[in-house]
């Protein structure tokens, strides 16, 4: 390993190529191809960058980074929650006049305004016997309420239920194993659903690659200090 990326950096938490990484990751939040734009191999990218952002120095640079750049365009839960709730409770009715024709947009109020996902406007023609007269037909397209209102109920828990089942503590990849057990048997005895036991499932899995991949990281690191000491570059 070259002595250079073993700099270390951010208080002594991270070495150039985990900066390097969570430079690229917050470009396009992909792990992949930032562990291969941060110098990681191409062949164990994939895995490099599941690890990495476990590590929970990582994490932490990743998360500063993600809301530097909120905070610099400003977005916010509560504006996020706000645009929501302007498109879930939208009042159609907002959109015409007394007469039941619809509004210009520049007279429509803020909350109305937002709903609308496009808008078109026809231009047509007088006929022969109103020569010259022109007339406009506006056609507002809506944005869908359901997807708003999905989010809103799943902000406020109204869409979840707490799921209360103890695991055995995990602290290496073996306990992994026991733990796939505990919800098998879970699942077998109704004590858990399918969709519980497979999210439990899942991070499990994560956790079980995670710790054979941080493994195989310090072997190959050790690997590549013993070649170093003995003035063979890897």
């Amino acid at each position: 390993m070259n002595a250079g990326t073993r700099e270390s950096v951010a208080g002594g938490e991270l070495n150039i190529k985990q900066m390097a990484f969570v430079r690229e990751y917050l470009v396009d939040m992909n792990a992949t191809q930032a562990a291969i734009r941060a110098g990681y191999s191409p062949k164990t990218a994939r895995s490099q960058g599941e690890r990495l952002l476990t590590n929970a120095a990582i994490r932490r640079e990743v998360d500063a980074g993600v809301s530097d750049l909120a905070a610099r365009v400003g977005l916010t839960a509560e504006r996020i929650l706000r645009e929501r709730m302007r498109i879930a409770f939208f009042d159609p009715r907002k959109l015409l006049d007394n007469e039941g024709n619809p509004k210009p947009l520049q007279e429509l109020d803020e909350d109305t305004a937002a709903a609308i996902a496009g808008l078109e406007v026809v231009q047509m023609t007088g006929s022969d016997e109103t020569p010259g007269v022109i007339s406009y037909v506006k056609k507002y397209k809506l944005a869908a309420k359901d997807t708003s209102l999905a989010a809103l109920e799943k902000f406020v828990g109204l869409n979840e239920k707490p799921v209360r089942f103890c695991l055995p503590k995990i602290t290496r990849a073996e306990d992994c194993s026991l733990a796939q057990a505990v919800v098998l048997d879970g699942l077998a005895s109704g004590r858990l659903g399918a969709t519980e036991a497979k999210v439990l499932s899942d991070l499990i899995e994560g956790q079980r690659r995670a710790f054979e991949t941080h493994a195989l990281m310090q072997r190959m690191e050790a690997m590549e200090a013993a070649l170093s000491q003995r003035g063979i570059r890897p």
